[in-house]
């Protein structure tokens, strides 16, 4: 199959002041006028996205050679650095802040053939001494979309007949794209259908996977042997109900397994993983509950 090689390729780092570049995207960081951390700190141009206290994201559009093609800029506010930055005197290469941290994950999960967006750029500053302020600049990741668009959107594409057989196509590229992840050292804390990007391409039943949203990745050796719970708790979480059952799970967890058989110890690992799903769905829904809460509480307020 062939690959979209755009979302797996080696990215070539320019480094400048407070700024690390993608080589590839000089010219039209130019052509936003982004030539330093101030200017992209102070771009309000463009569409909202996300607006919280931690970061906000904004959509900017622009026209290339006739085509729109679309960016996304997130900016983290100030955050705590803490004692790391005295750290950082004797380790320069430690990277501290979230959106410097996210272009370093993406550049490490490229380097490792495992596909996810295209970044433009990233910037780190200081502020005072403990506390830092950045940034990051990704592309739009068409032609790809996420698996919970497709769950929402389209779900008849996995039902029927032939929606069954591209169903199970779907969970085997899943579970093997996650094997690959954490054979390589990684694993995202996140993995599920929201971040989880798909393309099918020339008629083809099996979908390209990528990954977006590399904020919260691990990278230690310690407790790996909890990566495949958490991952694939989080996978059978994010899934519908309504489209996905018990078999697929168990489909699911033997894929990543690469066998056709459990064992006892496989037995007990997808045990932990329905527990893990099931706390999961309480912390979420409870989430949501002081969600909603708030929002009546502040209603009644006006």
């Amino acid at each position: 199959m062939h690959k979209l090689k755009k979302f797996s390729s080696t990215v070539h780092r320019v480094e400048r002041e407070q700024m690390i570049l993608n080589r590839d995207y000089q010219d039209l960081m130019r052509y936003l006028g982004f030539n330093c951390f101030e200017s992209v700190w102070l771009y309000r141009s463009g569409e909202a996205i996300k607006n919280i206290k931690a970061r906000s994201v904004i959509c900017i559009r622009i026209l290339i050679h006739g085509k729109e093609k679309y960016f996304y800029l997130k900016r983290h506010n100030t955050e705590y650095i803490g004692l790391r930055r005295l750290f950082m005197q004797l380790f320069p290469k430690w990277v501290l802040s979230q959106g410097r941290k996210e272009f370093e994950n993406i550049c490490d999960f490229r380097k490792c053939d495992l596909p996810t967006v295209v970044p433009l750029a990233a910037g780190e500053r200081f502020v005072r001494f403990f506390w830092a302020e950045s940034f990051l600049i990704t592309e739009d990741f068409t032609p790809f979309i996420s698996l919970e668009y497709l769950l929402r959107d389209h779900p008849e594409f996995l039902m029927g007949p032939e929606g069954e057989f591209r169903k199970r196509i779907l969970i085997k590229e899943i579970a093997l794209f996650a094997r690959r992840m954490h054979q390589s050292g990684f694993n995202h804390r996140d993995f599920n259908a929201t971040h989880i990007l798909l393309h099918y391409g020339n008629q083809s039943n099996v979908p390209q996977i990528a990954l977006f949203d590399l904020q919260r990745v691990d990278k230690g050796k310690f407790l790996r042997f909890r990566w495949i719970i958490k991952t694939l708790a989080e996978v059978i979480y994010s899934l519908s109900n309504e489209i996905f059952n018990k078999e697929d799970q168990i489909y699911l967890f033997k894929s990543y397994k690469r066998k056709k058989k459990l064992g006892i110890w496989d037995h007990f690992q997808f045990f932990w993983i329905k527990r893990k799903t099931a706390r999961i769905k309480r912390h979420t829904e409870k989430m949501m509950a002081r969600r909603k809460a708030r929002r009546k509480m502040g209603l009644m307020e006006r």
